[in-house]
């Protein structure tokens, strides 16, 4: 149904036995109607990763494809020209170190078995922590982005020639890429890793100038640790400072401070580069305890980085979700990037329809269990890169990259099926009491159209929700697109 410019979708209560005020409570399973909406054979309602077809999917797939293999389109050329120059003049540098060391050293069977060891101990360490990096980068913006990747690769520094060194660096961040962050430019992964390649040459020619350190062991003695502290200091002043400038470069106005970030930050990478020391150790004395130390990586991880993050991240005390001040810090960072890449957005305001009468006909814990019900719901069905927050009582917002306006009836259709159709156990001030469902209204805004900022964009989400409410609730409404302005040409 499309009315002045604006797309409903109407859910419409079939069997059940609702309530005299409109709350399901009991009766047989809902049946729920999509008016002018149709759903693909063979599609299931039910899986979130499902709510892009895969039409659009492959598109998308076949325009990187495209893009590796014309590099005249790549985004690398859109950067201003002083950044674009450093960014080049660091890449090259790292290409060139990498030449010139694979033609001097040689690579022995134990460093091969070193290099596969540690290639999947980085694998493995970056998918279980994959969701709180995927949190923390997306939250960085204008700062240098501080992990753990710099433990594999410093152990890789004491123990392997720079070649595999290298090769080490590639694979991290090539996995990175497809698991963490796959929406992020492929140029800043590639400069990034250019920086440990750069940053791990001048470890190693610490080491190599002391004469301390051969294929079979590590300096050892006073003065090997010194040695050792010495190529980690060099490793962390050189990747610090090619960060710090491409920042520098990138946005001169913005003050010093903001580019060098927090000291905590670099806490983390002085242990994670202690941590590399150590498990260079283990390596060659003791490999078998090197899953152990694998273990406590894992857990140290968690424990370190995510107390970080929680002094940062403000989350809803009741249903765990993002709060606003939170949620609007977060979605500025990713719209930036959207920005970057052209790539569009949804935000969806989703109220629950008359959740006062769940509060005053079945008390106020009632409701504090529908809200928990209804955020589960909602983080059930979204994917990783997708944000949602409670605004407040009932209201839910959510913020999804990459869906555009041809995917977004289906995938706000799907939310609203997912929460009407969900049983909830209640504590009533009756008793325990069971809720059919969980009807509710979304109003939609879709990135650039309905706004460049996320206040434009919850200012037309809001606005379409209570168009939604007005009209009878449990539908989706998207909001009106602008009128087309005309810009008239300039005179003379």
């Amino acid at each position: 149904m499309t009315r002045m410019g604006c797309s409903s979708l109407r859910v419409v209560l079939g069997q059940g036995k609702p309530h005299p005020d409109g709350l399901v409570t009991s009766g047989s399973p809902v049946v729920t109607v999509l008016e002018n909406t149709q759903v693909r054979p063979g599609r299931t309602v039910w899986g979130y990763d499902m709510s892009v077809s895969a039409a659009s999917s492959q598109r998308r797939t076949t325009g990187q494809r495209l893009r590796l293999v014309q590099p005249f389109s790549w985004h690398l050329w859109e950067l201003p020209r002083p950044v674009l120059a450093y960014v080049l003049a660091v890449d090259v540098a790292a290409l060139a170190l990498v030449a010139l060391t694979s033609v001097r050293g040689a690579v022995t069977g134990t460093d091969l078995v070193r290099f596969a060891v540690l290639s999947g101990a980085a694998v493995v360490h970056l998918e279980f922590a994959r969701g709180i990096e995927r949190m923390r980068e997306m939250a960085v913006s204008g700062t240098p982005y501080v992990n753990l990747k710099s433990l594999w690769v410093f152990t890789g520094v004491v123990l392997l020639p720079l070649p595999l060194v290298a090769a080490l660096t590639a694979i991290t961040y090539l996995y990175a890429w497809a698991r963490v962050d796959g929406q992020s430019r492929a140029h800043k992964k590639v400069f990034t890793a250019a920086t440990f390649i750069l940053a791990s040459g001048g470890a190693a020619a610490v080491l190599s100038v002391s004469q301390l350190a051969d294929a079979a062991t590590i300096p050892t003695g006073r003065l090997g640790l010194l040695v050792l502290v010495a190529a980690a200091v060099t490793w962390w002043f050189v990747n610090f400072a090619l960060v710090v400038a491409v920042l520098r470069v990138s946005n001169p106005e913005a003050p010093v401070r903001a580019a060098l970030g927090d000291l905590a930050d670099q806490l983390v990478v002085a242990a994670a580069l202690g941590l590399g020391i150590g498990m260079a150790a283990l390596l060659i004395h003791a490999p078998w305890l090197v899953l152990v130390l694998m273990v406590t990586v894992v857990v140290l991880h968690q424990q370190f980085l995510l107390p970080q993050l929680r002094r940062q991240v403000q989350t809803d005390t009741k249903t765990g979700l993002l709060d606003p001040v939170f949620f609007t810090r977060l979605a500025t960072a990713l719209l930036r990037r959207l920005r970057e890449q052209v790539r569009p957005a949804a935000l969806l305001m989703i109220d629950l329809d008359r959740f006062k009468r769940i509060n005053d006909d079945l008390g106020h814990p009632a409701g504090d269990d529908a809200i928990q019900a209804a955020a589960d719901v909602l983080r059930q069905e979204l994917r990783g890169s997708d944000l949602v927050a409670r605004f407040g009582g009932d209201e839910f917002v959510l913020l999804l990259p990459g869906v555009g306006k041809e995917q977004v009836n289906d995938i706000s259709t799907r939310l609203l099926l997912a929460l009407r159709t969900h049983r909830t156990q209640v504590s009533a001030t009756s008793g325990p009491t069971e809720l059919l469902g969980l009807p509710a209204s979304v109003g939609v805004a879709l990135y650039p159209q309905h706004g460049v900022t996320v206040d434009q964009l919850l200012l037309a989400a809001d606005a379409a929700q209570q168009r939604a409410k007005q009209a009878g609730g449990a539908q989706v409404v998207v909001a009106p697109l602008p009128p087309a302005v005309e810009i008239p040409a300039q005179l003379g």
